[in-house]
């Protein structure tokens, strides 16, 4: 019976989070000088000097807390607790752990920051669509009136 399970599980296409012979570690001792391409899972302890992309197939991305990307990062799907010195492109989601230490720009569709995590640049939200929102009055603002208090010796009067 398990093994029929292993073959109809191989057989029927296992989503690419769930195989784990597609994953590629960089040890904390390793540094990598160029541009790395991957699909399935990347988990970066070590150093990599470079840009960072993922395949069509799609893949993870996994900065531990030892590694760092000196580089531009293109990947879906991001968790960082290491150090990036480059953008940060991610199209679905992003998780800033608490070590995560990011300089540069964040573009993002969906974002988790704990506390303690840096981003020195800006944090870009990637929609379907560009909303341009209107500038503020600057009459409004200056300080809003509270409602029911006494306002420049005039006294506040309450209608209920």
């Amino acid at each position: 019976m398990l093994g029929r399970d292993k073959k109809t599980a191989a057989t029927t296409g296992a989503s690419s989070s769930q195989d784990y012979r597609n994953h590629t570690l960089i040890a904390p001792s390793a540094t990598v000088r160029g541009d790395i391409e991957f699909s399935g899972g990347l988990h970066i302890q070590g150093t990599v000097e470079g840009n960072v992309s993922v395949g069509k197939d799609g893949g993870r991305l996994v900065i531990g807390e030892s590694g760092v990307v000196k580089g531009e990062i293109q990947v879906a799907q991001v968790v960082i607790n290491g150090r990036v010195e480059g953008d940060v492109h991610a199209t679905e989601n992003l998780e800033l752990a608490e070590k995560a230490s990011v300089e540069g720009n964040v573009y993002y569709r969906m974002i988790e920051m704990v506390m303690g995590a840096r981003v020195n640049g800006k944090l870009v939200r990637l929609d379907d669509e560009r909303r341009n929102l209107p500038a503020p009055d600057a009459s409004k603002a200056a300080k809003p009136e509270p409602e029911g208090k006494a306002v420049a010796g005039k006294a506040a009067v309450d209608n209920s």
